[in-house]
Protein backbone atom coordinates (compact mmCIF):
# COMPACT_ATOMS: atom_id res chain seq x y z
CA UNK A 1 0.00 0.00 0.00
CA UNK A 2 1.39 3.44 -0.85
CA UNK A 3 2.23 5.85 1.98
CA UNK A 4 -0.42 8.54 1.18
CA UNK A 5 -3.16 5.92 1.17
CA UNK A 6 -1.99 4.51 4.50
CA UNK A 7 -1.98 7.94 6.12
CA UNK A 8 -5.37 8.95 4.71
CA UNK A 9 -6.89 5.69 5.91
CA UNK A 10 -5.23 6.07 9.30
CA UNK A 11 -6.48 9.59 10.01
CA UNK A 12 -9.96 8.70 8.81
CA UNK A 13 -10.03 5.75 11.20
CA UNK A 14 -8.89 7.57 14.34
CA UNK A 15 -10.85 10.78 13.83
CA UNK A 16 -14.05 9.16 15.07
CA UNK A 17 -14.39 8.30 18.79
CA UNK A 18 -13.67 4.63 19.42
CA UNK A 19 -15.89 2.23 21.24
CA UNK A 20 -14.88 0.82 24.60
CA UNK A 21 -11.96 -1.46 23.77
CA UNK A 22 -10.52 -2.08 27.22
CA UNK A 23 -10.75 -5.66 28.36
CA UNK A 24 -12.08 -6.23 31.84
CA UNK A 25 -9.49 -8.30 33.69
CA UNK A 26 -10.51 -10.70 36.44
CA UNK A 27 -9.50 -9.69 39.95
CA UNK A 28 -5.76 -10.07 40.24
CA UNK A 29 -3.96 -10.74 43.50
CA UNK A 30 -0.45 -9.34 43.43
CA UNK A 31 2.18 -11.76 44.79
CA UNK A 32 4.18 -10.59 47.79
CA UNK A 33 7.83 -10.61 48.75
CA UNK A 34 9.08 -11.95 52.09
CA UNK A 35 8.80 -8.39 53.41
CA UNK A 36 5.11 -8.21 52.49
CA UNK A 37 5.47 -5.73 49.63
CA UNK A 38 3.99 -6.28 46.16
CA UNK A 39 6.43 -8.41 44.15
CA UNK A 40 7.54 -6.50 41.04
CA UNK A 41 10.62 -8.64 40.50
CA UNK A 42 11.57 -10.10 37.16
CA UNK A 43 12.50 -8.91 33.68
CA UNK A 44 9.99 -6.56 32.04
CA UNK A 45 10.24 -5.16 28.51
CA UNK A 46 8.72 -2.50 26.30
CA UNK A 47 8.07 -3.50 22.71
CA UNK A 48 5.89 -1.04 20.79
CA UNK A 49 5.84 1.75 18.19
CA UNK A 50 3.71 4.26 20.10
CA UNK A 51 5.62 7.52 20.52
CA UNK A 52 5.74 9.82 23.54
CA UNK A 53 3.63 12.50 21.84
CA UNK A 54 0.46 11.88 19.83
CA UNK A 55 0.88 12.44 16.06
CA UNK A 56 -0.70 15.55 14.56
CA UNK A 57 -4.24 14.93 13.36
CA UNK A 58 -4.91 12.10 15.83
CA UNK A 59 -7.60 13.13 18.31
CA UNK A 60 -8.14 10.04 20.46
CA UNK A 61 -5.91 8.28 22.97
CA UNK A 62 -7.56 4.87 22.66
CA UNK A 63 -8.16 3.11 19.33
CA UNK A 64 -9.57 -0.22 18.23
CA UNK A 65 -7.31 -3.15 17.27
CA UNK A 66 -8.06 -2.43 13.59
CA UNK A 67 -7.20 1.25 13.98
CA UNK A 68 -4.05 0.30 15.86
CA UNK A 69 -2.89 -1.85 12.94
CA UNK A 70 -3.41 1.04 10.50
CA UNK A 71 -1.53 3.47 12.74
CA UNK A 72 1.38 1.07 13.24
CA UNK A 73 1.65 0.65 9.46
CA UNK A 74 1.63 4.45 9.03
CA UNK A 75 4.42 4.86 11.60
CA UNK A 76 6.54 2.23 9.89
CA UNK A 77 6.37 4.09 6.56
CA UNK A 78 8.09 7.05 8.20
CA UNK A 79 11.06 5.08 9.54
CA UNK A 80 14.26 6.30 7.81
CA UNK A 81 16.28 3.87 5.72
CA UNK A 82 19.40 4.37 7.85
CA UNK A 83 18.53 3.51 11.43
CA UNK A 84 19.68 1.40 14.37
CA UNK A 85 19.81 -2.18 13.00
CA UNK A 86 18.01 -3.37 16.13
CA UNK A 87 14.86 -1.86 14.64
CA UNK A 88 14.98 -4.21 11.66
CA UNK A 89 16.02 -7.10 13.88
CA UNK A 90 13.11 -6.71 16.32
CA UNK A 91 10.64 -5.76 13.56
CA UNK A 92 8.03 -4.32 15.95
CA UNK A 93 4.60 -3.86 14.39
CA UNK A 94 2.20 -2.93 17.21
CA UNK A 95 1.15 0.03 19.34
CA UNK A 96 1.42 -0.07 23.09
CA UNK A 97 -1.37 -1.93 24.85
CA UNK A 98 -2.27 -0.72 28.35
CA UNK A 99 -4.74 -2.77 30.39
CA UNK A 100 -6.29 -4.03 27.17
CA UNK A 101 -6.38 -0.64 25.37
CA UNK A 102 -4.33 0.29 22.32
CA UNK A 103 -2.87 3.78 22.82
CA UNK A 104 -1.87 6.43 20.25
CA UNK A 105 0.57 8.21 22.60
CA UNK A 106 2.37 7.59 25.84
CA UNK A 107 1.24 11.00 27.12
CA UNK A 108 -2.23 10.90 28.66
CA UNK A 109 -2.29 14.35 30.30
CA UNK A 110 -2.83 16.90 28.77
CA UNK A 111 -5.63 15.34 26.76
CA UNK A 112 -4.07 16.31 23.41
CA UNK A 113 -1.13 13.98 24.11
CA UNK A 114 1.51 16.69 23.67
CA UNK A 115 4.15 18.11 26.00
CA UNK A 116 2.79 21.48 27.24
CA UNK A 117 5.92 23.56 26.67
CA UNK A 118 6.18 27.14 27.87
CA UNK A 119 7.74 29.57 25.39
CA UNK A 120 11.07 29.02 27.15
CA UNK A 121 10.58 25.27 26.73
CA UNK A 122 9.75 25.63 23.04
CA UNK A 123 12.84 27.77 22.46
CA UNK A 124 15.08 25.31 24.31
CA UNK A 125 13.60 22.31 22.46
CA UNK A 126 14.26 24.04 19.13
CA UNK A 127 17.82 24.85 20.14
CA UNK A 128 18.44 21.26 21.24
CA UNK A 129 17.05 19.90 17.95
CA UNK A 130 19.29 22.27 15.99
CA UNK A 131 22.31 21.26 18.06
CA UNK A 132 21.68 17.57 17.43
CA UNK A 133 21.43 18.20 13.70
CA UNK A 134 24.34 20.63 13.28
CA UNK A 135 26.84 20.54 16.16
CA UNK A 136 29.68 18.07 15.65
CA UNK A 137 32.74 20.04 16.76
CA UNK A 138 33.42 18.04 19.93
CA UNK A 139 31.91 15.15 21.92
CA UNK A 140 30.43 17.48 24.55
CA UNK A 141 28.03 18.87 21.93
CA UNK A 142 26.43 15.49 21.33
CA UNK A 143 23.46 14.11 23.34
CA UNK A 144 23.98 12.11 26.52
CA UNK A 145 22.93 8.82 24.91
CA UNK A 146 25.55 9.12 22.15
CA UNK A 147 28.15 9.62 24.88
CA UNK A 148 26.95 6.59 26.92
CA UNK A 149 25.97 8.84 29.83
CA UNK A 150 22.19 8.36 29.88
CA UNK A 151 19.77 5.48 29.72
CA UNK A 152 16.06 5.41 28.75
CA UNK A 153 15.55 3.57 32.04
CA UNK A 154 16.41 6.77 33.91
CA UNK A 155 13.36 8.71 35.10
CA UNK A 156 11.04 9.10 33.40
CA UNK A 157 11.45 5.66 31.82
CA UNK A 158 11.09 5.91 28.04
CA UNK A 159 10.44 3.40 25.28
CA UNK A 160 11.99 3.24 21.82
CA UNK A 161 10.84 1.11 18.84
CA UNK A 162 13.08 -1.77 19.90
CA UNK A 163 12.84 -4.39 22.66
CA UNK A 164 14.11 -2.77 25.88
CA UNK A 165 14.26 -5.23 28.82
CA UNK A 166 14.58 -4.08 32.44
CA UNK A 167 15.14 -6.25 35.49
CA UNK A 168 13.66 -5.31 38.87
CA UNK A 169 15.14 -6.66 42.12
CA UNK A 170 13.71 -5.86 45.57
CA UNK A 171 15.12 -5.96 49.07
CA UNK A 172 13.60 -4.69 52.29
CA UNK A 173 15.21 -1.26 51.90
CA UNK A 174 15.82 -0.84 48.17
CA UNK A 175 14.38 -1.41 44.72
CA UNK A 176 16.94 -1.91 41.95
CA UNK A 177 16.12 -1.43 38.26
CA UNK A 178 18.72 -2.61 35.75
CA UNK A 179 18.07 -1.62 32.14
CA UNK A 180 19.82 -3.25 29.20
CA UNK A 181 21.54 -0.13 27.94
CA UNK A 182 24.36 2.33 28.76
CA UNK A 183 24.80 2.95 32.51
CA UNK A 184 21.46 1.26 33.11
CA UNK A 185 21.58 0.78 36.90
CA UNK A 186 19.13 2.59 39.20
CA UNK A 187 19.22 2.00 42.95
CA UNK A 188 16.09 3.39 44.63
CA UNK A 189 16.20 3.58 48.44
CA UNK A 190 12.92 3.36 50.33
CA UNK A 191 12.21 6.20 52.77
CA UNK A 192 15.71 7.66 52.53
CA UNK A 193 16.73 11.25 53.16
CA UNK A 194 17.51 13.54 50.26
CA UNK A 195 21.18 14.40 49.59
CA UNK A 196 22.48 18.00 49.68
CA UNK A 197 21.47 20.22 46.76
CA UNK A 198 25.03 20.19 45.42
CA UNK A 199 24.99 16.41 44.90
CA UNK A 200 23.33 15.99 41.51
CA UNK A 201 23.53 13.46 38.70
CA UNK A 202 22.12 12.80 35.24
CA UNK A 203 19.61 10.27 36.60
CA UNK A 204 18.86 12.40 39.68
CA UNK A 205 18.19 11.06 43.17
CA UNK A 206 15.19 8.76 43.55
CA UNK A 207 13.33 7.92 46.75
CA UNK A 208 10.58 5.30 46.83
CA UNK A 209 7.71 4.33 49.09
CA UNK A 210 4.71 2.02 48.90
CA UNK A 211 1.13 3.21 48.51
CA UNK A 212 -1.01 0.08 48.80
CA UNK A 213 -0.15 -2.01 45.71
CA UNK A 214 1.90 0.71 44.00
CA UNK A 215 5.58 1.62 44.26
CA UNK A 216 5.81 5.43 44.12
CA UNK A 217 9.20 6.97 43.26
CA UNK A 218 10.02 10.68 43.36
CA UNK A 219 13.16 11.95 41.63
CA UNK A 220 14.89 15.32 42.07
CA UNK A 221 18.53 16.55 42.11
CA UNK A 222 18.94 16.38 38.34
CA UNK A 223 21.87 17.83 36.44
CA UNK A 224 21.04 20.39 33.74
CA UNK A 225 24.20 20.58 31.64
CA UNK A 226 22.22 18.80 28.91
CA UNK A 227 18.46 19.21 29.50
CA UNK A 228 17.36 16.81 26.74
CA UNK A 229 16.34 13.18 27.21
CA UNK A 230 16.28 10.71 24.35
CA UNK A 231 12.87 10.17 22.73
CA UNK A 232 11.53 9.94 19.16
CA UNK A 233 10.34 13.41 18.18
CA UNK A 234 10.67 16.62 20.19
CA UNK A 235 13.15 16.30 23.06
CA UNK A 236 11.86 15.62 26.54
CA UNK A 237 13.34 18.43 28.63
CA UNK A 238 14.37 18.40 32.29
CA UNK A 239 16.09 21.00 34.44
CA UNK A 240 17.53 21.35 37.93
CA UNK A 241 14.02 22.33 39.07
CA UNK A 242 12.27 19.27 37.62
CA UNK A 243 10.47 16.73 39.79
CA UNK A 244 9.47 13.34 38.40
CA UNK A 245 6.96 11.06 40.08
CA UNK A 246 6.77 7.44 38.91
CA UNK A 247 4.22 4.76 39.79
CA UNK A 248 4.78 1.02 39.27
CA UNK A 249 1.77 -1.29 39.66
CA UNK A 250 1.59 -4.96 38.76
CA UNK A 251 -1.86 -5.41 37.21
CA UNK A 252 -1.44 -8.92 35.80
CA UNK A 253 1.05 -11.75 36.12
CA UNK A 254 2.69 -10.59 32.87
CA UNK A 255 1.85 -6.86 32.88
CA UNK A 256 3.53 -4.10 34.89
CA UNK A 257 1.73 -0.76 34.60
CA UNK A 258 3.94 2.35 34.65
CA UNK A 259 2.86 5.98 35.01
CA UNK A 260 5.02 9.09 35.37
CA UNK A 261 4.41 12.80 35.94
CA UNK A 262 6.88 15.60 35.13
CA UNK A 263 6.67 18.91 36.99
CA UNK A 264 8.72 21.97 35.97
CA UNK A 265 7.01 25.36 35.79
CA UNK A 266 9.81 26.95 33.76
CA UNK A 267 9.71 24.40 30.95
CA UNK A 268 6.02 23.37 31.02
CA UNK A 269 2.76 25.24 31.52
CA UNK A 270 1.41 22.41 33.71
CA UNK A 271 2.44 19.01 35.08
CA UNK A 272 2.11 16.33 32.41
CA UNK A 273 1.83 12.56 32.59
CA UNK A 274 2.48 9.49 30.49
CA UNK A 275 1.83 5.80 30.96
CA UNK A 276 2.47 2.45 29.35
CA UNK A 277 2.72 -1.20 30.28
CA UNK A 278 5.84 -3.33 30.46
CA UNK A 279 5.35 -6.99 29.57
CA UNK A 280 7.01 -9.94 31.29
CA UNK A 281 10.15 -10.89 29.36
CA UNK A 282 11.11 -14.57 29.47
CA UNK A 283 14.77 -14.01 28.63
CA UNK A 284 17.58 -12.57 30.77
CA UNK A 285 19.11 -9.15 30.25
CA UNK A 286 22.71 -8.89 29.11
CA UNK A 287 25.67 -6.65 29.81
CA UNK A 288 25.67 -3.47 27.73
CA UNK A 289 29.29 -2.34 27.51
CA UNK A 290 28.61 0.96 25.80
CA UNK A 291 32.17 2.32 25.77
CA UNK A 292 33.99 -0.94 25.10
CA UNK A 293 35.06 -0.96 21.45
CA UNK A 294 32.60 1.84 20.73
CA UNK A 295 33.70 3.78 17.65
CA UNK A 296 30.32 5.31 16.84
CA UNK A 297 30.83 8.73 18.47
CA UNK A 298 34.28 9.18 16.95
CA UNK A 299 32.94 8.13 13.55
CA UNK A 300 29.98 10.53 13.82
CA UNK A 301 32.33 13.46 14.47
CA UNK A 302 34.85 12.35 11.83
CA UNK A 303 32.21 11.88 9.13
CA UNK A 304 30.62 15.29 9.72
CA UNK A 305 34.00 17.03 9.66
CA UNK A 306 34.92 15.25 6.43
CA UNK A 307 31.72 16.19 4.62
CA UNK A 308 32.57 19.87 3.84
CA UNK A 309 36.06 18.86 2.69
CA UNK A 310 34.63 16.26 0.32
CA UNK A 311 32.24 18.86 -1.12
CA UNK A 312 35.12 21.24 -1.83
CA UNK A 313 37.08 18.64 -3.77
Amino acid sequence: MHRPLILVTFFACVAAPPSVFAQQSPHYTVPRTHDGHPDLQGVWATEFLTMLERPAGVETLVVSPEQAQVMAAAIRTRIPAVIDPDFQLHDIRQLVRVKGEYRTSVIVEPKDGRMPFTQAGLDLAAAISMRNAQKFDDPEQRPFTERCLENPGYPPIRALPVVLPRQIIQTRDHVVIMSEGPVGLRVIPLSAERPPEALRSIEGHSVGHWENETLVVQTTHLRADDPARDVIGRPLLLSRRSKITERFTRVLDRELFYRFTVEDDELYTQPWSGEFSMIRHDEPIYEYACHEGNYSLANVLRAQRAEPNSQRR
